[in-house]
């Protein structure tokens, strides 16, 4: 791991964890203050990233991304400053909440492109690793954070998790302004018309980005709908409350961390990205057919570990483009990763009340085969060197 790497990782986690603590306590003031509104903060926070991250992954093209992950950065703990400030004055209202939350969504869209972009430049020929490691500091903020927010939203009160969100960007800042003097300026693409339309060109031209792209949105629409398909299943079919809920969420996260662990330690030679999504495809095919809710348990932990793995190979993949036109290629996986939700959600949602609650798990499972088959019928797909490095060709 090289030393930029390594001061990046150090700045993103206390950030990662503070900043899921924020949504947890943007969560609560949303229900204290209307509960039928919490889907449309979410959406206004979501929303900018689709309309918005074509754009901004041709801005992370034309600019040093490291710029402008310090500007967003700088930006997003202005946001968490402003929800300190408004909640500890009392006017965090629904007004202000949905300006807040709308930055903070617009600000997020341009920080997703110029992240990525960012990190092969600061591990060089190791984009496996890379990806996983900093699949396990997400994952480990994901939990952290999530645990720091509930208790100190309940023993301090939201405020002070505002707060906390704000003071931990100041360290992400400072690492990211030293980071100007180990890692070069990135390319700058000159300003022209079409830029948009030239980065969707170049991944459909490029058989190594192709596939491995469309199989993202085949397996991120059809095969990931957890927030649905999970509960569906476990209050229907194996008649548990709410606590077997957060059970099967856990195991589900438990295996997705264990299996970024698992590429972050032993980075594969090769993409496995169709090998994890064979592996994802036979373990949602188990828990669409599992006797009991510890079988079902057991099955979603292998889930979340083979979508972790598949989700971390894509990634690698993807880190291989044209760095000319990586800020765009990663600003589309982004708006695939996210826009899938809000179509495959609903999907989930009709099959299991007009079928089964199994049926979410055996239509993932059809999903992320066709993944499988996607990727290992690419006869140009992007394959790993040196330890866990890419190449793409065009």
């Amino acid at each position: 791991m090289t030393r930029a790497f390594r001061l990046y990782l150090a700045g993103q986690l206390p950030s990662v964890v503070c900043s899921w603590a924020q949504v947890v306590a943007v969560t609560v003031v949303t229900l204290r203050l209307d509960a039928a509104l919490l889907g449309w903060v979410v959406a206004v926070q979501f929303l900018p990233s689709l309309l918005l991250g074509p754009y901004f992954g041709v801005v992370a093209d034309r600019h040093d991304r490291r710029v402008l992950l310090l500007a967003a950065e700088a930006g997003l703990g202005l946001v968490a400053a402003g929800y300190a400030l408004a909640s500890f004055t009392g006017g965090l209202t629904l007004p202000v909440l949905f300006v807040l939350a709308a930055a903070w969504g617009v600000l997020n869209a341009l920080d997703t492109p110029a992240r990525r972009a960012l990190i092969p430049a600061l591990m060089p020929n190791a984009p496996a690793r890379s990806a996983a490691l900093s699949g396990v500091v997400l994952l480990t903020g994901m939990t952290t954070g999530s645990a720091l927010g509930g208790w100190l939203t309940a023993t301090s009160g939201p405020g002070w998790v505002f707060a906390v969100n704000a003071s931990s960007f100041a360290a992400d800042v400072a690492i990211l302004y030293l980071l100007g003097r180990l890692v070069s300026g990135s390319p700058s693409v000159p300003r022209a018309p079409r830029q948009v339309r030239d980065g969707i060109r170049y991944v459909i031209e490029t058989p190594g980005l192709r596939a491995p792209i469309v199989a993202l949105a085949v397996i991120g629409t059809f095969a990931i709908t957890f927030q649905v398909s999970i509960p569906l299943l476990i209050t229907d079919t194996f008649d548990a409350g709410a606590g077997r809920v957060g059970e099967a969420f856990a195991a589900v996260s438990g295996g997705s961390l264990a299996g970024a662990v698992w590429v972050a330690v032993r980075p594969p030679q090769r993409s496995i990205a169709a090998p994890a999504a064979a592996a994802l495809a036979t373990c949602c095919a188990v828990v669409a057919v599992a006797p009991t809710f510890i079988a079902a348990l057991g099955c979603l932990a292998l889930v979340g570990a083979s979508w972790s793995v598949y989700l971390t190979a894509t990634i690698a993949v993807l880190q291989g483009a044209d760095p000319r036109y990586l800020g765009r290629v990663m600003s589309l996986f982004a708006v695939l990763l996210i826009g899938s939700t809000p179509v495959g959600g609903p999907v989930a949602g009709v099959l299991a009340s007009a079928l089964d609650p199994r049926a979410p798990f055996v239509l993932a499972a059809v999903a992320a085969a066709a993944g499988w088959l996607l990727l290992s019928g690419s006869r140009d797909r992007a394959s790993a060197v040196a330890d866990g490095g890419v190449s793409v060709k065009r």
